[in-house]
């Protein structure tokens, strides 16, 4: 039997993403996501029903392809009880931890605790009174969101391959996509909804109906279902998917959960913000960080000015974003650039590239001048010890760089 050519770590993703805001209710809206199970189960929706009649291969396999495929918001608790014996022997019994990780990540998705095995190797079901969503399932915590540090999304791109249809289904499903592109540009929502999945039961790989899909989905407020086909897009390969992932990072229709934390996952947006901290002096410089970010397709959520004098540049990172700002410090080409970690929880800014230079303190009014070569600089009129004083105080500007995000003003 062929396996499937999907990273472990895929259905690990899969797992968070159903979870990203606790296991649902065993009633829910309508899943509007292609039903890719019923054309690729084959067998697997009998083997995992009853895995005492199979061997530990197929229902390895099974598990797999459940993973990949399933939509499991509408299956209520025995049933999940059922299949958790399935996804049980998978972990306690195969010998590959990537299997077992399958399988565990499978038990994570539907809230059910791996049941225990006995001592004579069968799996003993044991049905929780209700879903148990906060506690955790092998290594996985199945609660809370996806940490950016772990990006389980990473290694999922182009692991299906993108088949061709027929020229009678391409035609088909062109047609039912221009029909939905209409009733889009109407704002009759639902009629492009169900002319949308028309267009991908003609061709299950129409990319851009899928793409389209998953915005409109985001614009009507259906998080879960955007991100569903986000998912799916992002493991076709196929250049074009690739394109239209990396397109949502700065596309509009997607602005109400641009700050998911797996959205940002999925396509790899990273919300930056550009502080000014050199006052006039720096204008431009900050305009040319915004322009050479944005050459290398990071997009700047917001250009800044921070309240105070900033003496050096600095790039701040939520914790989990390390790797970009460090990304972004070579982009910059700033050897002298200062990298440390933004210990705030309650921003959703990812990185916050700050710009100082110590020449700022000559262009500002609310920050004393320095001392050149043993006198006031230029237009200051305060007293030598104040200009010190502010000099001391500009310096701890970068303790200051944390609490930037709180107090930004945008200029124009």
């Amino acid at each position: 039997m062929k396996y499937l050519r999907i990273s472990a770590t895929l259905f690990t993703a899969i797992g968070m993403l159903f979870v990203l805001a606790g296991c649902p209710a065993e009633t829910t809206p309508k899943n509007t996501t292609m039903n890719y199970w019923d054309k690729k189960k084959g067998d697997c929706d009998e083997v995992l029903k009853m895995p005492h009649a199979y061997g530990l291969s197929q229902i390895t396999y099974c598990t797999k392809v459940w993973e990949t495929y399933r939509y499991v918001d509408d299956i209520p608790l025995k049933e999940r009880s059922m299949y958790a014996v399935a996804f049980s022997t998978v972990s306690h019994k195969a010998t590959d931890p990537y299997d077992r990780t399958v399988a565990d990540a499978a038990l994570a998705r539907i809230c059910i605790p791996r049941h225990p095995m006995d001592a004579s190797g069968q799996i003993r079901e044991e049905i929780p009174s209700d879903l148990v969503c906060d506690s955790s399932v092998g290594d996985i915590r199945i609660s809370g969101q996806a940490v950016a540090s772990k990006n389980p999304f990473e290694r999922m791109k182009r692991t299906v391959e993108v088949e061709e249809v027929s020229d009678k289904a391409e035609k088909a499903s062109n047609a039912a996509y221009n029909k939905a592109t209409a009733q889009r540009q109407k704002k009759s929502y639902n009629k492009a909804l169900s002319l949308y999945k028309d267009a991908l039961e003609s061709n299950p790989f129409n990319i851009q109906a899928k793409y389209d899909i998953a915005s409109m989905l985001a614009i009507m407020g259906d998080e879960n279902g955007a991100l569903r086909h986000l998912e799916e897009l992002n493991s076709w390969n196929h250049p074009v998917a690739e394109k239209r992932i990396t397109d949502a990072r700065s596309d509009a229709d997607f602005d109400n959960i641009r700050d998911n934390p797996n959205f940002k996952l999925i396509t790899g947006y990273v919300r930056v913000v550009v502080v000014n901290g050199a006052s006039t002096v720096g204008l431009q410089k900050v305009k040319d960080i915004k322009t050479k970010l944005e050459k290398k397709n990071i997009p700047v959520a917001a250009v800044s000015k921070s309240d105070r004098v900033e003496l050096q540049p600095q790039i701040w990172y939520r914790e989990g974003f390390e790797d970009y700002a460090y990304k972004i410090k070579e982009y910059l080409n700033f050897q002298q650039k200062v990298v440390v970690s933004v210990m705030r929880e309650n921003t959703n800014n990812d990185v916050l590239v700050v710009w100082g230079q110590p020449e700022a303190l000559e262009f500002t009014g609310s920050t004393s001048g320095p001392v050149v070569q043993g006198e006031r600089a230029k237009g200051s009129e305060n007293k030598l010890d104040d200009m010190v004083k502010g000099v001391e105080d500009a310096k701890k500007s970068a303790d200051h760089a944390k609490d930037v995000g709180s107090s930004l003003t945008s200029f124009k």
